[in-house]
């Protein structure tokens, strides 16, 4: 019997975004008769996949950085690593894993795979991040590129979108870079529980109140305040509609969001419900889900409301379009227009009708294109060839 490929996985951290939930979903899928291996994440925060991961059977090391400036420290703490553990191939997965993850393979000449999750350095985004300028992306997309070119990496880009844009702003050769598309487990998403009617007791909703959910984390990207701008506009349609935030973020964009709220006159609709460790029973309460986002390498939080059924608001940007099929599986804006918002959503909250039959349609649309079964058939492939040339010596 073969020996079994053995490969480090690193991340930055453990937390509840949507690479680190893809990362578990992936290790819990793969075919453990072939592959094996161990997690590594940089900073030492945000630990909701460790122990989960370890249930599985793979062993968790952290780096122990606490910021980008720990940088060098992780990378010596990352080579002795390697020097203790048997690995044959890396997969990186975000900036600053990808950045230490490329060179260690480098030095220790252990072919590497760089998974792209976002589309950081798309122009659209320089207008709405309020904490990264325009130069200090640049200065971040040119070391990306520099460990690019030192590592020679395989890629797997989550979307066609983020791969073109791989491709424009990284430079790398359409060639290098496969699209496998994030992926749920169906079997964990089904739309009709018995969730809905305790969750709504408990959020002190009516049996007909109307309700839109938005999963997000609460940064300027995802366009929030959008979406917060249109419930005005929702309100007077549906006086007793409410809509719940999952999610968040800086201690700065709660309050701006809350804020936003107090002042446009909705604080008593919205609910901002942070954090929660399992998204269905949310996404069985709500009638429709919107993602009003600026910039999206994918969209797992759009993928699973498709898996749940929900037919959903999504904005006409990067990625969601591969995502969201307009006037079949839900409604897609344009981007920061609260007005446009406003009206796709009144229309689905009118039509129940209309929900349904775009809710049945999403989740055949998210069997067929994120099946987690095809998608790990991919990824396996993936590390095989990467290897098979490796072997042979290709650059």
């Amino acid at each position: 019997m073969a020996s079994k490929i053995r490969i480090l996985h690193i991340i930055e951290t453990l937390g509840r975004g949507g690479a680190e939930a893809l990362l578990y979903t992936n290790l819990s899928r793969i075919d453990r008769e072939r592959f094996e291996g161990l997690v590594c994440h940089l900073y030492e925060r945000d630990f909701h996949w460790r122990h989960p991961i370890q249930q599985l059977g793979y062993p968790v090391v952290s780096l122990g950085m606490h910021s980008v400036s720990d940088a060098p420290r992780g990378l010596f703490r990352l080579w002795k690593l390697l020097a203790q553990e048997q690995v044959d191939l890396i997969h990186t997965h975000l900036y600053g894993a990808n950045f230490i993850g490329r060179l260690a393979g480098r030095l220790k000449r252990i072919p590497v795979v760089s998974s792209i999750h976002s589309v950081d350095y798309e122009p659209s985004l320089f207008g709405h991040d309020a904490f990264t300028a325009p130069w200090k992306l640049e200065g971040i997309r040119l070391l990306d590129r520099l460990s690019c070119l030192v590592a020679a990496p395989e890629f797997i880009a989550v979307s066609d979108y983020a791969k073109r844009s791989a491709m424009t702003h990284l430079e790398i050769p359409s060639h290098r870079i496969r699209v496998i598309y994030n992926s749920v487990d169906l079997a964990a998403f089904q739309p009709y529980g018995t969730h809905a009617a305790s969750l709504r007791a408990e959020l002190g909703l009516a049996p007909d109140d109307p309700v839109v959910l938005c999963t997000a984390r609460f940064h300027p990207e995802k366009g929030l305040r959008f979406l917060i701008e249109a419930i005005p506009l929702l309100v007077a349609r549906f006086p007793r509609v409410r809509v719940l935030f999952v999610g968040s973020g800086s201690a700065e964009m709660q309050g701006f969001y809350a804020e936003l709220a107090e002042r446009l006159g909705v604080t008593a609709h919205i609910k901002f419900l942070g954090v929660q460790s399992d998204v269905r029973p949310y996404l069985e309460l709500c009638d429709v889900f919107v993602l009003p986002s600026l910039c999206e390498g994918l969209g797992l939080a759009l993928i699973e409301a498709m898996a749940m059924e929900r037919a959903c608001v999504a904005t006409r940007v990067a990625a969601l379009p591969e995502v969201v099929l307009d006037q079949e599986t839900g409604l897609l804006v344009e981007p920061m227009d609260p007005k446009a918002l406003s009206e796709a959503i009144a229309r689905l909250l009118a039509d129940p009708i209309l929900r349904a039959k775009m809710g049945k349609l999403a989740r055949g649309v998210a069997f067929r294109r994120f099946n987690i079964e095809h998608n790990i058939r991919e990824l396996e492939e993936t590390y095989q060839s990467t290897l098979r040339r490796c072997v042979k010596g290709e650059a």
